[in-house]
């Protein structure tokens, strides 16, 4: 059993990744801002509620010291939180890119901190991907032009998880940053493109959760961006590929 910190946990990424994690054995602590929403939480293992733990915190006013706090004794961190587009702008940098900064780091200084997974997003980098088509580089640009502000704070928190993580001296440390494109409520199909993937298209929150599960049960995976939409590869078999040879999109 790994001990989980899980941020924005009613999230409905979050929530699919709190019911895998759970079934398989794992402990979750769930960080939520609104108490309503602990029994959703419950709600995900309910043949095991002692493996999941709701805890109401504001991400984005816990200083470093509080972060540092709630990583004790926990050896995983999975960041999915966001503003959401809720409260302008500065709200969005606030948490999107400040408070995620605070927790990375925070997960760097905590001894029991082994991984730290980043749920992204494909369009958060500086430039189109080298493997990109026409369309992809299209609605890439289209994406900075309509949310800018949220594509520059998490390329922000991206870069930073990927720079602080190589200049630490932390043994057995593994960052991830799993960078799901457009989001579906649809079913999972357990297929997806994982690695350097399309832009244009969707991929199912259910399908991103099991794969972000996947990759923290890895040994291995730290300092790769991981680029995911659906497709025909099997999640365990794309998860092994893209492991196992070090594919990543960071250019």
């Amino acid at each position: 059993m790994v001990s989980v910190l899980l941020l924005g946990g009613h999230g409905k990424v979050a929530l699919h990744v709190t019911k895998i994690l759970t079934a398989h054995g794992h402990k979750v602590t769930s960080i939520i801002r609104n108490p309503g929403h602990a029994q959703d939480i419950k709600d995900q293992c309910p043949e095991s509620p002692n493996l999941v733990d709701p805890l109401v915190a504001s991400i984005e006013e816990t200083d470093e010291e509080g972060a540092q706090a709630l990583m004790k004794d926990v050896e995983w961190v999975v960041w999915s939180a966001g503003a959401g587009g809720k409260g302008g702008p500065e709200r969005t940098k606030a948490v999107d890119e400040v408070a995620a900064k605070r927790f990375i780091k925070a997960a760097l200084l905590a001894p029991s901190v082994t991984k730290f997974l980043m749920v992204s997003a494909i369009s958060s980098r500086r430039s189109p991907a080298s493997y990109w088509s026409d369309a992809d580089i299209a609605a890439f640009k289209k994406t900075w032009e309509t949310i800018g502000v949220y594509s520059e704070a998490k390329t922000v928190a991206d870069e930073y998880l990927y720079d602080e993580s190589r200049k630490s001296q932390k043994p057995k440390w593994v960052d991830i940053c799993l960078r799901p494109g457009s989001l579906s409520d649809s079913p999972g199909t357990g297929s997806v493109d994982l690695g350097k993937a399309k832009l244009v298209g969707s991929v199912p929150r259910e399908d991103v959760a099991a794969v972000a599960v996947e990759l923290l049960e890895k040994e291995e995976g730290g300092g790769l961006w991981v680029d995911l939409m659906s497709g025909s590869e099997p999640i365990g078999q794309a998860v092994d590929r893209v492991v196992s040879q070090r594919i990543t999109s960071r250019e």
